[in-house]
């Protein structure tokens, strides 16, 4: 059985769906302790289920909403060898795209399935987590399913441009996305620090609080 903290659709926040409506499974359990984490409740567990019942779930969703993205985050959706179940559940639904939002510290090894897309949260200095990342997923990450991610503070531009150049060493065409700390930076100085630069990464805004501020289940 898979503990599930919370689920429900919404309109994604973040990269790479950002403005998309999304059906949101938030996994329960994390083995990072972030300092800026938005999910403080994450180790709770709301429900209970099955690989047969998350499936079931999914379908009643697509009944009512046919052409919706499906994101898989945390806490840490990775965490138990989890990766197998969403695979499975990515092959029986072929026809969706899923998006599994991991904080990077876990090895990735099944890369197959197209319909699966990986965004890794490369955790900053200010998070407390910097030496979390699993740099071996780098290189084998796809240009065109999977992205890197960087919540940065005024504190991390510098750190984090240097882990941009690391990745693009690695693997030149892959998607970086660049997102502001809830507060903690504001909104033009993360876009000058892109142009001044000359970074070829994505702005990214955590569009859901905008839209709902710090509200949960939103």
């Amino acid at each position: 059985m898979l503990n599930i903290c919370e689920k429900y659709i919404t309109i994604s926040g973040e990269a790479p769906i950002i403005g998309e409506p999304t059906y949101l499974v938030r996994f329960s359990g994390c083995n990072l302790s972030c300092s800026y984490c938005d999910s403080i409740y994450k180790d709770e567990v709301q429900y209970r289920m099955s690989l047969e019942d998350i499936i079931e779930d999914i379908e009643q969703i697509v009944r009512i909403y046919s052409d919706i993205k499906i994101l898989f985050t945390g806490g840490e959706p990775l965490l138990n060898k989890k990766e197998i179940v969403i695979n499975k559940i990515a092959e029986y639904f072929d026809y969706l795209n899923f998006y599994i939002e991991t904080n990077g510290s876990i090895e990735i090894s099944d890369f197959s399935n197209k319909n699966v897309h990986y965004v890794l949260d490369w955790k900053t200095p200010s998070s407390g987590c910097a030496n979390s990342f699993c740099k071996g997923n780098v290189k084998n990450l796809r240009m065109y399913n999977d992205c890197v991610k960087f919540v940065v503070g005024e504190e991390d531009l510098d750190w984090t441009r240097d882990k941009i150049d690391y990745i693009l060493k690695r693997n030149p065409f892959i998607s970086i996305y660049l997102s502001p700390q809830w507060g903690k930076i504001e909104l033009f100085r993360l876009a000058e620090f892109i142009i001044n630069n000359r970074l070829p990464v994505k702005l990214s805004i955590q569009l859901h609080k905008i839209i709902w501020g710090e509200r949960r289940g939103v």
